[in-house]
């Protein structure tokens, strides 16, 4: 990128995360154990920073024959909800938030290439769910839950087939979708560059379904906040935010951008290679910087596990008074709401 990039990078103004994934679910990114009282703090956080949506990344999860899903009555001890989906569900109406339901996945579907099998159960589940749900104020949209990887498990097949039928039996709910900058190509060992990803993206998903997306918030993945003796260097984030929004603007796809509060294992530190804590505080300050002048709205995954007091890693909270002071707001909010 040129200079004048670098001098935009300096003195962007922010734009807040105005949105967060949730999973109920096991995560990788750190259990909560969260009861009635922490979920009530973090919604009440999440209001104070402006949020305004959520997006239940998934509600079933199947893999090895085994059924994980959010409407486990075993998920919660007080009388108020019969399960955290319901629990999600009332505080999102209560917080005047937007909810978009995310569905299942089989991984055993896809291991075995059994991707019509996956699209005839992902239909069934939200005939069912949005059914229950329908009542709900808050209850705006769908997420397609795959992620949408290129030549991986037909996962472009499965994600075009379960947006024609959200589009064509629920017209009034908006549809959303997470991939990821930089997927893997066909051998799953190297990446794709920007120009080839959107022209892979482009040519085999995003043109075929124009008119049946609404929203697409890339999840960022890099997390090299560039510097060179005092300098901001480019590290090629704003390139794809710039070339996908152009895609995205030819297929009628609203970009968001997913920056991710939490930080992939650097190689060769000796951390698991599938446990993501949260993000070094500079890094989310640089990815905001990037993002803000060319993304209509910043979501994030996740609040609950990477950004909550309540979460299970050490810095959490103080990720979330330096976000705090990022867009303005005083930290003393977190003592006030946690305690």
């Amino acid at each position: 990128m040129t200079a004048p990039f670098l001098k935009m990078l300096k003195n962007v103004e922010l734009k807040p995360i105005t949105g967060t994934f949730v999973n109920m679910l096991i995560s990788d990114t750190g259990i909560c154990n969260s009861g009635k009282k922490e979920w009530e703090q973090d919604f009440r956080m999440l209001k104070a920073m402006g949020m305004d949506s959520l997006f239940v990344i998934r509600t079933e999860v199947e893999q090895n024959g085994v059924h994980l899903s959010a409407e486990d009555p075993r998920s919660t001890t007080w009388p108020e909800d019969e399960n955290l989906l319901d629990l999600v569900f009332r505080l999102a109406d209560e917080y005047g938030m937007n909810l978009y339901l995310g569905g299942p996945i089989s991984i055993t579907n896809l291991h075995l290439g059994d991707w019509k099998k996956e699209i005839d159960d992902t239909k069934r589940y939200y005939d069912r769910t949005v059914a229950k749900y329908q009542g709900r104020p808050c209850f705006k949209g769908l997420y397609v839950t795959l992620e949408a990887l290129p030549w991986h498990f037909n996962f472009l097949d499965i994600c075009t087939g379960v947006l024609s039928y959200m589009r064509e039996n629920f017209p009034e709910k908006k549809t959303f979708m997470s991939p990821s900058f930089g997927g893997p190509i066909g051998n799953m060992s190297t990446h794709y560059t920007v120009d080839q990803w959107v022209d892979i993206y482009g040519k085999y998903f995003f043109r075929n379904v124009k008119g049946l997306l609404d929203y697409c918030a890339p999840q960022d993945k890099i997390a090299a906040p560039a510097c060179k003796l005092g300098e901001i260097e480019d590290n090629g984030l704003a390139e794809w935010y710039i070339k996908v929004g152009q895609l995205f603007k030819e297929c009628g796809v609203e970009l968001w951008s997913n920056v991710e509060t939490f930080q992939r294992p650097f190689p060769g530190h000796g951390e698991p290679p599938a446990v993501f804590r949260q993000v070094d505080y500079r890094t989310l300050y640089m990815k905001l910087q990037e993002a803000s002048p060319l993304v209509n709205k910043i979501i994030t995954y996740e609040y609950f596990s990477c950004m909550s007091p309540n979460t299970e890693w050490g810095s959490s909270r103080r990720l979330l008074a330096r976000y705090l002071e990022m867009i303005g707001k005083n930290p003393a909010l977190i003592d006030e709401i946690y305690g």
